[in-house]
């Protein structure tokens, strides 16, 4: 089970990812870039290590999705402590990165973590191509999404 923008906590994260019961993974989404690792730290802190849902306690997993980090080690050594991952979309193949961090924390098993790097690219084009963006936006009317070539006023 999976849903967007969950306010159950304390802090909102961007995504939570329930596994099956006692896997769960809370993910937290920033363009952040290279130059302010206090955004990345503070990211890193957000969420509680359990958490309850429908009265039941659960072990929360924080995964940190970024654009990069910067070259100090710290942010890293933070993230270690606390048991959480840092997937940098900067990095070519992240997509399996993360699949294979989600594999080695939850046992979440996908076909991308033991794809060839030359297979990537169109195997993800492919299954963006099958996603229905209209099914992730609320409160809007099919005919305001309209084309995307049109104005910012409209």
């Amino acid at each position: 089970m999976f849903w967007l923008a969950d306010s159950s906590d304390t802090r909102e994260c961007d995504a939570t990812l329930l596994f099956k019961p006692g896997k769960l993974v809370r993910f937290d989404i920033g363009f952040i870039g290279p130059g302010n690792s206090e955004i990345s730290k503070d990211k890193l802190t957000r969420y509680a290590r359990e958490i309850e849902l429908g009265g039941q306690a659960y072990t929360s997993h924080t995964f940190i999705v970024v654009d990069r980090l910067p070259d100090t080690s710290k942010t890293r050594q933070t993230a270690d402590k606390i048991g959480a991952e840092i997937v940098q979309m900067s990095m070519q193949y992240w997509p399996r990165d993360l699949a294979q961090r989600l594999e080695g924390r939850i046992g979440y098993k996908h076909r991308l973590t033991r794809m060839p790097d030359f297979k990537i690219g169109e195997y993800l084009r492919e299954r963006l191509a099958a996603i229905s963006i209209e099914n992730f936006l609320t409160g809007f009317k099919p005919e305001q999404l309209g084309d995307a070539s049109t104005s910012d006023e409209e």
